[in-house]
């Protein structure tokens, strides 16, 4: 009796109706064991199998089924009638088209029904070659000999490969869950054959099929892993290295300098286990380098050909370190950028003084970026080097070395207040001569009034120069003469020089009413000179300045008689100018004061009668001093009715009302003036009218 593969009947649901029709001394064996199905180059199949138990010697035969599909039908291929027989090949199976399906069944001595129940079936493995898209790899894709795998089966499938010729080794091992496997061709172009083998306790092997093709090496080899980059403490160069591609073939590598405005190739360098560079023109004292690697092989494809070239892995970058020493302090700071490639565990600052051994200084976590070393002594070179460690161990980093001599910043060896003056009103500029060989923090402006204490103003910081200029806009330059200097701070912040001191010119002007403006002023104190003279300029009716006065170094004071300049408008402004005369430099300075005005008063004088074509035949007011904004003369009958007008100060009145001569009388007058000073000035009277020979 056969059964399908499918047949899942249990023998302990048979046995009791098989026992009665057997005799008392027969037993129905259990099938054999099939544990292989092994293709051979022609398709053959070679079945394996374990022998079931007989110890009473009831074995009849073994009977071999076979079908080309899973679920059957199967048919008897043959019966073997030698116990101890393990194994048997189907001839002609044509294995190599697909998977040939096998079963075996024991025949007992005993009367029938005397057939076992079918063994496991088994398929061969069928494998089916093809080629990858783009070319470069064998793809190989397998049936399973059974499913679930046999407790017996080995743990793995083996790929095999016959290359050269006639030459089979074992390429790659599966997991049995794994039915198909790709192999990068390494060879430039050759015909390859594989196969599959799955092994068995028993000791046989199931073969697949063979399957071959002639293949050719498109794939590059594996881009190379890179291991670190790191600075010669030495020689200051950067220098690579990475792991070997495993490829075989892998010919060379090409290490490729990564930069802000693209890769730059630096060299090839040939054979596989070379896998260490030293890049001559680093400049890793400079900033951080990046480096990355690509493998190339042997094989050439392409029009035009080249070689396969693998593609590359993120660049690893160099470890930059910087220094920033802190003179006044006494500490040299020591800035780096982070290892890039790897994660790093801890890192390592190490410190060498003045060319002697070198010392760890600080072992720092991985995301330190800085440190500072305390205490370095001055007049001394401080050299440093960064270390990176890799999370795991196995490789480190070293940055370049970054030096730094100690020092303390000279000091300014003067400073010269130049001058004190007032360019504008309420505002004052201080002019001051700076040491620009020195290094200063700070220029401090300090302010004192009428002897008071010195006041702070404002801070400019060091580097400028040679000259620096102050403006005080805080002043009432018309009221206040202002006394300044400047108090220099060193670059460590230490205050080491104050200036010599210098004051503005405080300038007052009065306007006397006997047409004489008076002037007078404080003299300049504080140049490297002395005092030339002070020169007196005035402006009128804010026409230009001109010089009017010239004043000795003593002379502070002056009068101006103006009374001959009664017809302009009265305003006179003032400055002072003070020059310096045999300052040691050569370079003389000058001091102005703030400007000062001078009003004096408008006058006005008003006529008592006028006679028409007499010699005073007009009647119009007299003004001194009268700077006219606004203007008004008016004429009133004794009604108190206004007959007349202007605004003209130069239009009189001729006694006439439209053209006609006003009876002879006495008659009231009204006149308003308001200078440019914004002042109005008023006056009311009476004018007798006479008439005369015309």
């Amino acid at each position: 009796m056969c059964f399908p593969r499918s047949f899942t009947v249990r023998r302990s649901l048979l046995l009791p109706a098989l026992a009665a029709a057997l005799s008392a001394q027969a037993v129905v064996l259990d099938p054999p064991s099939l544990r292989c199905a092994s293709v051979d180059v022609a398709g053959d199949v070679t079945l394996t199998w374990v022998p079931p138990a007989d110890p009473n010697g009831d074995f009849a035969s073994y009977e071999v089924w076979h079908s080309a599909l899973p679920g059957g039908p199967f048919a008897q291929l043959t019966t073997i009638g030698v116990y101890g027989q393990t194994s048997w090949t189907h001839g002609g199976a044509n294995a190599g088209s697909g998977p040939q399906y096998y079963y075996l069944t024991t025949v007992s001595s005993a009367p029938p029904p005397n057939t076992s129940l079918p063994g496991d079936t088994l398929a061969t493995i069928h494998l089916q070659l093809s080629q990858s898209n783009p070319l470069g790899s064998a793809l190989l894709d397998w049936t399973a000999l059974h499913q679930p795998p046999l407790g017996t089966s080995g743990s793995s499938y083996e790929v095999w490969l016959e290359y050269p010729i006639g030459t089979w080794m074992v390429l790659d091992q599966t997991v049995l869950s794994q039915l198909d496997y790709e192999h990068v061709i390494s060879i430039c172009e050759d015909s390859l054959t594989y196969r599959i083998g799955l092994t068995d306790a028993e000791g046989c092997t199931s073969f697949s099929n063979v399957a071959g093709d002639v293949f050719a090496d498109a794939t590059p080899p594996s881009p190379p892993v890179l291991e670190a980059v790191t600075v010669d403490s030495l020689t200051g160069l950067s220098t690579i290295s990475w792991a070997p591609s495993p490829e075989g073939d892998t010919d060379a590598y090409i290490i490729v300098l990564v930069t802000s405005g693209g890769n730059v190739i630096l060299d090839t360098i040939y054979g596989q286990n070379n896998t260490t560079y030293v890049w001559a023109g680093s400049q890793a004292g400079m900033g951080a380098e990046s480096f990355t690697v690509a493998a190339f092989d042997t094989c050439w494809t392409g029009n035009p050909p080249s070689p396969n070239t693998s593609a590359t892995l993120s660049p690893h970058t160099t470890l930059y370190a910087t220094t920033a020493y802190d003179r006044c302090g006494g500490e040299i700071t020591v800035n780096w950028s982070g290892y890039v490639g790897w994660d790093v565990d801890f890192q390592e600052l190490w410190v060498q003084e003045n060319g002697g051994t070198w010392a760890l200084l600080a072992t720092l976590p991985a995301g330190a970026s800085s440190a500072q070393h305390a205490g370095v002594d001055p007049f001394s070179t401080y050299c440093y080097i960064v270390k990176a460690v890799r999370d795991g161990g196995g490789e480190h980093s070293l940055s370049n070395r970054t030096c730094r001599i100690t020092d303390y910043p000279p000091v300014p060896q003067f400073n010269y207040l130049r001058t004190v003056t007032v360019p504008g009103t309420n505002e004052i500029a201080i002019i001051d001569s700076v040491d620009t060989g020195a290094q200063v923090r700070r220029y401090r402006l300090q302010r004192s009034f009428n002897g008071g204490p010195w006041q702070p103003l404002v801070n400019v910081p060091g580097g400028g120069g040679p000259l620096i200029q102050f403006t005080d806009t805080d002043v009432l330059t018309a009221e206040r003469s202002y006394q300044y200097r400047v108090v220099v701070d060193d670059s460590c912040g230490n205050e080491v020089l104050t200036s010599n001191l210098g004051n503005s010119i405080l300038l007052r002007a009065e306007a006397g009413l006997d047409g004489i403006n008076r002037l007078s002023w404080n003299g300049y104190a504080g140049w490297a000179g002395n005092v030339g003279g002070y020169e007196v300029h005035r402006s009128i009716d804010d026409g230009p300045f001109q010089l009017l006065q010239v004043n000795g170094p003593l002379d502070w004071s002056f009068e101006d008689d103006v009374s001959g300049l009664d017809q302009t408008g009265g305003r006179f402004c003032y400055f002072v100018l003070a020059r310096e005369a045999g300052n040691p430099s050569g370079i003389d300075a000058e001091s102005m004061s703030n400007p000062a005005c001078a009003i004096q008063e408008a006058q006005l004088w008003v006529p008592n009668a006028f006679i028409a074509g007499g010699v005073n035949d007009r009647f119009i007011p007299v003004t001194a001093f009268t700077d006219f904004a606004a203007y008004e003369f008016t004429i009133f009958n004794r009604w108190g009715q206004e007959i007349w007008t202007t605004g003209d100060p130069d239009m009189p009145w001729k006694g006439q009302v439209n053209g006609n001569y006003v009876p002879q009388g006495v008659y009231a007058w009204y006149c308003a003036i308001r200078d440019g000073a914004g002042r109005t000035y008023e006056r009311r009277g009476t004018v007798t009218f006479l008439w005369g020979q015309e």
